[in-house]
């Protein structure tokens, strides 16, 4: 069975690639529908649904963003391929920003702030002389390499500071 991964945002996106480059998670690569991540909410997308039809079997989904709120919808035609109990929430609330402030340590201090973690993050994290922007590039350049273990632990440690519903899991629960 292979695994259909919808991320709300590019982040989200890079995060997956980065576990799944060094081999950071319970499947692989090869376990993915057309191999990649997507960057989607729901399955209305062309490609995605063509990729479905294309390997035209029963599917895990795994939705990755920092709002679960809208409701998945599954495409009658899809349906002999996703299935409800098969479709599974990771969420990275309130955004995906809050691990690399776990890992700067400034937690308590983003905590007292009241802005949002990408307001905080672009205000107080730099990196190798470049302050957060956002982008990609600053992920995989931040976590990449020698360092995605810290990214390892940054999920571990989200999953104890933050408490979500019943129905929604976290991207430490993909790891090996």
């Amino acid at each position: 069975m292979k695994y259909l991964i919808l991320c709300e945002g590019m982040n989200e996106v890079c995060i997956i690639n980065l576990l799944l480059k060094y081999n950071k998670l319970k499947f692989k690569t090869d376990d993915l529908i057309s191999l990649t991540p997507f960057n989607a909410r729901q399955l209305s997308n062309p490609t995605i649904k063509s990729n479905l039809r294309v390997y035209n079997r029963s599917v895990v989904v795994l939705r990755i963003g920092d709002t679960q709120r809208d409701k998945f919808l599954i495409p009658k035609d899809l349906n002999d391929i996703v299935s409800k109990d098969r479709i599974f929430k990771f969420c990275t609330l309130p955004e995906l920003e809050i691990l690399i402030i776990i890992n700067e340590g400034l937690y308590k201090q983003f905590q007292k702030s009241k802005e949002s973690p990408k307001t905080f993050a672009k205000r107080n994290i730099i990196f190798n002389n470049r302050r957060y922007d956002q982008s990609r590039d600053f992920l995989e350049e931040y976590y990449g390499g020698k360092r995605i273990n810290m990214l390892i632990q940054n999920l571990i440690d989200y999953k104890h500071l933050k408490k979500h519903k019943k129905d929604e899991l976290y991207i430490a629960d993909l790891l090996k």
